[in-house]
């Protein structure tokens, strides 16, 4: 006697996707450019001196964006911030004497430092994501398996309950067989 729980599909979307997975990225640009916006025009308008603080609030938002979107995220946050603050006019000045080495080292420097916490922090997101959804998958199987043993409970047990009651001679025992 073969008794088989329901068949259900698998899990249709796992942790941290969408619907469609483009529209997922667009979402990261948006708010990335927002944040990245923002901050870029509070400087610009005067309402704040970014260069005054201890840490650029750009690091905070590449590293928001980069834990969740992932790596790509944060590369793309860390390339848009990289835009507007060298195309935006926040070079530092060159001073006198200062060699071309020098000058593009001190340009770069910060650049550079929102790309690595990007790909860091990115990286850890991407395997904190990965490892939810391997877990998820394994619930998903457990729940699956869960069901099997619950339906075949279900089976054995009437069987029994006929079993049982043919012993006693309430049923015939045609009935015991199905």
């Amino acid at each position: 006697m073969n008794v088989h729980a329901q068949n259900t599909a698998s899990p249709r979307m796992l942790l941290g996707e969408t619907g469609s997975g483009p529209s997922n990225h667009w979402v990261g640009v948006v708010e990335g450019a927002v944040m990245i916006g923002g901050l870029f025009a509070v400087e610009r308008l005067g309402l704040l001196d970014l260069q005054m603080l201890p840490i650029h609030p750009l690091v905070l938002a590449v590293a928001l964006i980069a834990a969740q979107y992932g790596a790509s995220g944060g590369i793309m946050a860390a390339a848009m911030a990289t835009a507007l603050a060298l195309l935006g006019g926040t070079l530092p000045q060159r001073v006198i004497g200062e060699g071309y080495f020098e000058y593009l080292a001190a340009v770069w420097t910060t650049p550079l430092a929102w790309l690595v916490i990007a790909v860091t922090v990115g990286i850890i997101s991407d395997g904190h994501r990965r490892l939810l959804q391997r877990s998820e998958l394994a619930l998903f199987e457990v729940k699956k398996e869960r069901d099997l043993i619950a339906a075949q409970y279900e089976a054995l047990a009437a069987r029994a309950k006929r079993l049982e009651r043919r012993v006693a001679g309430i049923e015939g025992p045609a009935s015991a067989l199905k």
